[in-house]
């Protein structure tokens, strides 16, 4: 696996390096560390073939820049997945949009490094592009977007993130401040639960002895629910649920079938504990030293197109494996609301914990946007 990647990032840096130059203003971090170099752009003298500006097809906004430019988007998702799949429309659209000024380098499934170092890497800007679940994993700062059963359906999650809402641009905020412009966040279905033991009902998880990410959070509001959380790797998953070390785990639906934690489960619970947002950043200082027209372009095809396609996607991939789960023989067991709004209410022990971590403020969006979401 390293050697792969030493590969990797030798193809990505010879890529790098056969561009010609780099914006006046490139990022401000771009120093190596193991990740391919900024992809930059040139400011053209004329004579380039791609100097021509860009039609402006189906509404995208018109070209005038002439800079060559590279961004590499690197994440951790196989790809197969939505969220894959969805970068491969917005690089296409980029490339097409642009007139081919503007390429993007797709590395998919951890090729470059972990989640962590990908984020360290787009912070540095020696990658310009990343992508994936946001919340308090990425930055402390962000653990509002951890807070349990804030929504009964992808539908209200994605009015939560209204564009124009104050929650939104507060969002917009925190990014920037750990160096990412914030492009999209996308909900892509929620955690659910699967376990060998049936719990029909919000008092039915009490005593489950469930696997929890290694997170504080997650610990607090299972332990509120009445379960035993227990942290193991992701990697030991199976094993612990094969052997029975772990009766429960909790995942996207998609998750737990591309992992085959499946086949040592019994019931799906939809408990719809924790929304899967997805989110999609590049390095600040790299978008802020673009031309305004290719960070309009940016904007647009990421509006348009890219957070469109991966949110219907990650419906139909969910539904999917769903449909996956069910032909092999797992019984799904519906919450009712009232079940939801119990877990909602115990979990307050969670949004305290979050509330110290985050501050007043973002608390205070949450719970508006929750409002008005709910209707």
């Amino acid at each position: 696996m390293k050697m792969k990647k030493v590969l990797a990032l030798a193809l990505a840096a010879a890529l790098a390096l056969s561009l010609t130059g780099c914006l006046n203003q490139a990022p401000s971090n771009n120093n190596g560390g193991g990740a391919p170099s900024s992809g930059g752009a040139s400011q053209s003298g004329g004579g380039s073939a791609s100097n021509t500006p860009a039609p402006n097809p189906d509404g995208a906004p018109a070209i005038t820049s002439t800079e060559q430019v590279n961004m590499i988007w690197s994440h951790n998702a196989a790809v197969t997945t939505a969220g894959h799949r969805a970068a491969e429309k917005f690089k296409e659209a980029m490339e097409k949009y642009s007139g081919g000024n503007i390429t993007v380098t797709l590395y998919a499934n951890g090729e470059l490094g972990t989640v962590p170092e990908n984020d360290q890497a787009l912070r540095e800007g020696t990658i310009q592009i990343g992508s994936g679940t946001t919340g308090g994993l990425v930055d402390p700062s962000l653990s509002y977007f951890d807070c349990p059963n804030l929504v009964d359906s992808n539908e209200q999650a994605k009015a939560m993130m209204d564009r124009s809402g104050e929650l939104y641009q507060y969002t917009e905020q925190v990014y920037a401040g750990i160096g990412m412009k914030m492009l999209s966040i996308v909900p892509g279905g929620f955690r659910e639960t699967s376990s060998n033991k049936a719990a029909r009902s919000y008092e039915e998880l009490s005593g489950l002895k469930i696997r929890t990410l290694e997170n504080p959070i997650a610990i607090s509001y299972w332990q509120a629910w009445g379960c035993n959380p227990t942290p193991v790797t992701f990697s030991e998953l199976y094993i612990a649920l094969q052997q029975g070390l772990v009766e429960a785990q909790e995942n996207a639906y998609d998750t737990i079938v591309a992992s085959k934690l499946y086949e040592q489960q019994k019931y799906i619970i939809n408990t719809h504990h924790v929304i899967m947002w997805s989110g999609m950043y590049m390095n600040l200082d790299f978008y802020n030293g673009l031309p305004a027209d290719y960070q309009e372009l940016i904007n647009w095809v990421v509006a348009e197109i890219y957070e469109p396609f991966l949110y219907e996607e990650s419906i139909k991939a969910n539904d999917a494996a769903l449909q996956v789960m069910k032909d092999a023989g797992l019984e799904v067991i519906d919450f009712t609301p009232e079940d939801l709004a119990k877990m909602r209410e115990a979990a307050k022990p969670a949004y305290d914990l979050i509330r110290e971590t985050v501050g007043d403020e973002p608390m205070e969006l949450i719970a508006k946007a929750q409002a008005a979401a709910a209707g």
